[in-house]
């Protein structure tokens, strides 16, 4: 969820990306002498022992290409204008269609709130998404076609409705007054999640808090559900992650645990994943990228920040964080401005986006709605992450079969014949929907783009201070891939002989123009994607 803190992170990461300098990434060994381009003579190395830390990490996630559905949103089965769990089961061939097979689920709990994070019950489903029954009729209907459930786990508050806290509340006798955190003898005032008085904060100090947290996540373990999506990480103390770690890893090793652990710096990251986390989201890699969660215009996608400052976002994968962690790398969320509006509506820079997203190495992640360039920025006043929220375009006319209709207001972002649905952009081979249609594939295809193995360029000869370019590679084939971060067409010459691997023949483009003579045209805001087979 959402913190007061986020703007001072972004803000201190900005600082110290202008006032420290610009991160270095780590230099390439130097080239072996190469008597023609086509020898590839090939750098020596003398491997350098790793003493990070290992974690043990589920093998399938490294493979994983997540979708984030919010449920009220998304697609509604039974006319009520509320989306729901069996329009969920209703999409999956459209969720498919991305190369998605996994998805993360906002809150499918019980709660007051419309965005679900005040947890009345933590073993039930909401009754306007649907019942117990179709959850697991979705989690069938999912192991059908071999994909994934990741749900969200809120273990840091709960709801004022929540029956132990109405049990607790202004009644001190309660046997539940010591599973919060209040503050007077009368149980009057208590903690709560940055002073929102319906999400009171659980006392994890309480031995019995715990237990029954964790009783809930195993539930829905038990279930069928492959991984918790741990909300608000930085509140709950870190000690409650270790042993809920030990918990599901002793019944489930496979499910994943990731967090949300909102901070621009790689240390903060780090201590997470040493306190018991599969997975993180790369906020300081997002917060780089687009200048902050409530920002248009601004980051490395904008070309306001040189893309040399995501090498140490980059680089934390390689020398800070434990061997094994596995990192998640998003556009945009629901607690955050989508892509489309904080690029400004340049389809240009949509694609360079998604292209970072799923090229960069990490587990990449579509915000539903962002592969067509639905709009969303923070509200004003009661209602403002709602805005971010908006009911899914289907199509043209925003009128049809599983439309919702739960927020419509006057000035919503998202418009009737606006050429921001699955109707109008799915037959058209050029459109956003089906670029990121051709990321999935490219990357279901390859295994190179799922590798953990990159290498970082020091440097891309002929753009350098515009551009970013690393080497990716795994099994026989070694890829190559250059981003253009400027609003001008770059010619920049390939360093085969810097590829981590001997290369055979020529390569084969992806994306982007083809190489001609060692050198690629990128077009402006573009990325080059080139694939050599590795000898």
């Amino acid at each position: 969820m959402k913190t007061k803190w986020r703007s001072i992170w972004v803000g201190l990461v900005l600082l110290l990306a202008a006032c420290a300098g610009v991160p270095q990434a780590p230099a390439p060994p130097s080239p072996a002498p190469t008597p023609s381009p086509a020898a590839r003579a090939q750098p020596q190395r003398t491997p350098t022992p790793d003493r990070r830390p290992l974690i043990e990490t589920p093998a399938w996630f490294n493979e994983a290409t997540l979708y984030q559905i919010f449920p009220r949103s998304f697609y509604d089965s039974d006319g009520d204008g509320i989306g729901d769990l069996n329009g969920i089961r209703q999409k999956l061939d459209y969720i498919q269609s991305l190369g998605v097979d996994t998805i993360w689920l906002n809150p499918h709990y019980p709660a007051t709130s419309y965005h679900g994070y005040d947890v009345v019950d933590y073993f039930e489903v909401n009754p306007e998404f649907g019942t117990l029954e179709d959850f697991k009729a979705l989690l069938v209907e999912l192991k059908q076609r071999d994909m994934r459930l990741i749900v969200d786990y809120v273990a840091n508050h709960t709801s004022l409705a929540h029956p132990y806290f109405k049990d607790a509340y202004l009644n001190p006798s309660s046997p539940y007054t010591d599973w919060f955190l209040f503050k007077d003898a009368q149980n009057r005032t208590y903690a709560s999640f940055f002073g929102t008085g319906y999400l009171p904060e659980w006392n994890h100090s309480n031995r019995a808090v715990r237990e029954y947290l964790i009783r809930a996540a195993l539930f829905w373990l038990e279930l069928g559900v492959d991984g918790l999506r741990c909300d608000y990480a930085r509140g709950v103390e870190h000690w409650f992650w270790g042993e809920l770690r030990a918990a599901v890893k002793t019944q489930y090793p496979d499910a994943v645990l990731l967090g949300e652990v909102w901070d621009g710096q790689t240390a903060v990251l780090q201590q997470y994943f040493l306190d018991g986390f599969d997975a993180l989201f790369d906020f300081p890699w997002y917060l780089l990228m687009t200048g902050g969660d409530n920002v248009n215009g601004g980051g490395v996608i904008n070309g306001q920040l040189p893309p040399s400052v995501l090498y140490g976002a980059l680089g934390a994968m390689q020398r800070l964080y434990p061997r094994g962690a596995q990192i998640v790398r998003f556009p945009s969320n629901h607690d955050t401005n989508r892509i489309a509006s904080a690029v400004q509506g340049d389809p240009a820079r949509m694609r360079l986006m998604a292209a970072a997203a799923f090229l960069m190495p990490g587990i990449p992640i579509i915000y539903y709605g962002e592969e067509i360039g639905m709009r969303g920025t923070k509200g004003q006043g009661a209602a403002y992450d709602e805005y971010r929220r908006e009911p899914m375009d289907w199509y043209a006319a925003e009128e049809g079969p599983g439309m919702t209709r739960w927020f419509r207001p006057a000035d919503r972002h998202n418009r009737p014949y606006d050429g921001v649905s699955v109707e109008e952009q799915e037959g058209d081979p050029d459109s956003l929907l089906n670029f990121y249609r051709r990321l999935g594939r490219l990357r279901r295809e390859h295994p190179s783009l799922r590798a953990t193995s990159f290498q970082l360029l020091d440097e891309v000869e002929g753009c350098a201070s515009v551009c970013l370019g690393l080497w990716r590679w795994d099994g026989s084939e070694v890829a190559l891939v250059i981003f253009n971060f400027s609003a001008e067409p770059q010619a920049v010459r390939v360093p085969i002989e810097r590829a981590p691997r001997p290369l055979r023949g020529e390569p084969t483009s992806l994306l982007g123009a083809e190489a001609q003579a060692q050198h690629v045209q990128l077009e402006p805001w573009g990325v080059s994607l080139q694939l050599w087979r590795s000898r």
